[in-house]
């Protein structure tokens, strides 16, 4: 594929950042350390959290979240280790949660580790209703970073499937900079019809230039058909580009469409490609 497209979507995924939303909902004890983290103060709610830590009486359940973001806090701050020992901590004490899975799909993700992310969210025991300090990722957000994860394992055929799981109402439906990694993976897959679906949705609107460079992403895998169906589209909501009358002559012959390339040449004369 060009060079010419965007940066990968999927390769580049990260997943939602944690809020810390206030809540009247949330134990007491915890609403400092929860204000630091949503004013992006790491440093203050390590301190807030393990002195709560050592100082106040807590549930489990309050102790598990406020060692979930102790783990966010030392995360943000380079600390690894230490964070994925404080999430597993929190685990042991509320094993359905959402929090310190999430700090360490974040861990994983940063280090490349795809396989164990991968596995972890395939294994995550789902909470039966949601804490008011714990903050669920969302459903499509699960399956794109199953799909970034395959992604970047060149597991295509998974990335497909879990993309289309993230947006089950089609291509149609998808941001723009995923309808190109679908573009990208239906190229990888070996799909015209995936790839004409996702250009078809990519060039309305485009410039002619830009469409070119998406529809010549079929025409170098050798799928004229789709390719000269999508440059008539294009052509016909921008009749007076010469690029694209050029391309379309050019496809009507390979295809022996004939009639349909005199009929464009003898709209004026073509320069030649260069």
């Amino acid at each position: 594929m060009p060079d010419t497209l965007n940066t990968s979507y999927l390769a580049n995924y990260k997943p939602p950042r944690l809020q810390f939303a206030a809540s009247d909902a949330l134990p007491v004890p915890l609403r400092p350390i929860w204000a630091a983290l949503r004013t992006e103060k790491s440093r203050l709610a390590l301190r807030r959290g393990y002195k709560s830590l050592r100082e106040d009486e807590l549930t489990d359940d309050a102790r598990a979240a406020l060692l979930a973001a102790i783990a966010t806090a030392e995360a943000e701050n380079g600390v690894a280790g230490i964070a994925k020992q404080l999430a597993f901590e929190s685990l042991a004490l509320c094993k359905r949660q959402w929090m310190a899975h999430r700090v360490l799909l974040d861990l994983y993700v940063a280090e490349k580790d795809y396989e164990t992310a991968c596995r972890l969210l395939e294994t995550i025991e789902l909470p039966t209703s949601v804490s008011a300090w714990d903050e669920p990722l969302s459903e499509t957000d699960q399956h794109l970073l199953r799909a970034a994860c395959a992604w970047m394992t060149r597991d295509w055929d998974s990335a497909a499937d879990l993309t289309t799981k993230a947006y089950p109402k089609g291509v149609r439906t998808m941001p723009s900079f995923l309808q190109e990694d679908w573009l990208r993976l239906a190229l990888y897959r070996e799909r015209p019809d995936d790839a004409a679906e996702a250009a078809r949705n990519l060039i309305v609107g485009s410039a002619p230039e830009r469409a070119d460079i998406l529809l010549q992403t079929l025409v170098q895998q050798g799928w004229h058909k789709e390719a000269l169906a999508l440059y008539r589209l294009i052509f016909n909501m921008q009749p007076g580009s010469e690029l694209l009358r050029r391309r379309m002559v050019g496809l009507c012959i390979r295809e022996g469409e004939l009639q349909e390339a005199r009929r464009l040449m003898e709209q004026g004369a073509l320069r030649l490609a260069v």
